[in-house]
């Protein structure tokens, strides 16, 4: 009931609220989170979606981070087009032209700037949510996700301590889904 409790109660900050409004933009549906898992071990959120054509059809449209030589680099893509992210919106309407979307450009750099702010509102609230989790599962044992440096013992890097930090990782990405499925559109139906 405790965690429960604690994650009601950050539920209703304003980040989250802010997160909500992101996903009831009218040309996405069927918004979704997950995790890229980069070579280093580091765990990005990515944010994919479906634009709504004037046609009626469905055009995947994201937000996800790739591997790169200077490290990880995000990206926006639309159908099987794709570009680096933080586009002007010239590039918008090139990679609308690339993906067969010329006549609804501003339409499409509109559903691209908007699963970017999904993207960007449910990182915000992640870190949050994630400790408060993490707090839960920990009880009041100190809470710490970052190992120690090599060289020195870590008693806290059992197992158990790896599996609950998981653990909250997959509670937090099955509430930001949640989310966005209650509060978003889905193909078919109107936003709530």
């Amino acid at each position: 009931m405790e965690m429960e409790s604690g994650v009601t109660d950050r539920l209703w900050d304003k980040d989250v609220q802010e997160f909500i409004i992101a996903c009831r933009h009218e040309k996405l549906s069927d918004i979704t989170l997950g995790y890229t898992v980069l070579g280093g071990g580091q765990m990005l959120l990515t944010a994919s979606a479906f634009y709504l054509s004037k046609r009626g059809r469905r055009v995947p449209v994201g937000y996800r981070w790739t591997e790169s030589k200077s490290g990880a680099a995000a990206e926006i893509f639309v159908g099987r087009a794709k570009a680096s992210a933080g586009q002007e919106l010239d590039g918008l309407f090139g990679l609308a032209l690339r993906a067969g979307l010329w006549g609804e450009r501003r339409h499409v750099a509109f559903a691209l700037m908007a699963v970017a702010d999904v993207q960007s509102k449910a990182d915000g609230v992640r870190g949050r949510l994630q400790f408060e989790y993490l707090k839960a599962l920990y009880g009041a044992e100190p809470v710490s996700v970052e190992p120690l440096p090599s060289g020195q013992d870590d008693p806290a890097g059992s197992p158990g301590r790896w599996s609950r930090i998981a653990q909250a990782q997959e509670l937090t990405l099955q509430t930001l889904n949640d989310l966005a499925y209650l509060y978003g559109a889905r193909a078919g139906k109107e936003t709530l």
